[in-house]
């Protein structure tokens, strides 16, 4: 028998090196899948099984306490939680035993003196928490990507300025709970991305109320710079159709964003 060429070799065994521990048979596919479903992503100790930390959870068979070991992934959850016990309603009872060290990928249901979190599927087994973590963070970044290429798509024009002007938007409102109090800024245009502006500036409209309702949209002011990126029709209101407006959090990228939606830009081709 001839024997095998090193670089065969070499690379059979980085695989079996990156697949030992990792449960192959859930590739990176079904991770993906799920850090997408999930808010938080931790690798625990099961302490107890039918048990709580909260007397608001009912402990039942598909309850368990578990120590959180190590957060992979976890915006918004409280930063001290490496080593508390928190309640995990489980996605399947009988998924886990008492002691089994396991990733589990949650969302956040109850805060209160604990913490308690609903699985998305059943745990699986920790893995390397690195690459778990880098894991997570390609996915959360491509979910990013894929939400802000989705409102360059939407959008009519994308361009590249500075504010010069903001001031009242002269647009008729009926007083309402709602009202946006539309304030308009003048756009210096640098540069076209997407689309085409007349002449060498933009006016766009957009909400200066604390209403809820506009809260996440982006305000604007004199000397801003970064990218727009321009819709029509965003809002069914009197005065606004034909008017450009940047109303969702995406629509305003800061300038050090340039690079990253030249590359959604080109990917989109």
């Amino acid at each position: 028998m001839r024997p095998m060429p090193f670089w065969i070799s070499l690379t059979f065994i980085l695989m079996c090196l990156l697949c030992a521990g990792e449960n192959p048979p859930q590739g990176p596919s079904a991770t993906e899948d799920l850090v997408r479903r999930a808010t938080f992503v931790f690798i625990g100790t099961v302490v107890k099984l039918n048990a709580t930390t909260m007397p608001e959870v009912k402990a039942s068979e598909s309850t368990a306490v578990v120590r959180v070991d190590e957060v992979i992934d976890g915006p918004g959850a409280p930063p001290d939680l490496a080593g508390k016990e928190i309640t995990v309603q489980l996605a399947q009872a009988g998924s886990v035993s008492a002691g089994q060290r396991a990733t589990f990928f949650t969302k956040g249901w109850l805060m209160g003196e604990s913490m308690a979190v609903i699985e998305v599927a059943p745990a699986r087994e920790a893995g390397n928490p690195q690459l778990l973590r880098e894991m997570v963070q390609a996915t959360r970044q491509k979910t990013a990507d894929e939400a802000l290429q989705s409102e360059i798509a939407s959008a009519e024009v994308v361009v590249v300025g500075t504010v010069t002007s903001v001031g009242p938007g002269g647009l008729p409102e009926l007083p309402t709970e709602h009202t946006p109090q539309w304030q308009k800024a003048v756009i210096e245009v640098q540069s076209t991305m997407k689309g085409h502006v007349t002449g060498s500036s933009v006016t766009v409209f957009f909400p200066s109320s604390e209403d809820p309702v506009w809260r996440g949209s982006p305000r604007f002011k004199v000397g801003q710079q970064g990218v727009w990126l321009l819709h029509r029709n965003q809002v069914e209101l009197r005065g606004i159709e034909k008017q450009f407006t940047a109303l969702k959090p995406l629509d305003f990228q800061p300038r050090d964003q340039l690079e990253r939606i030249q590359r959604l830009l080109k990917s989109a081709r």
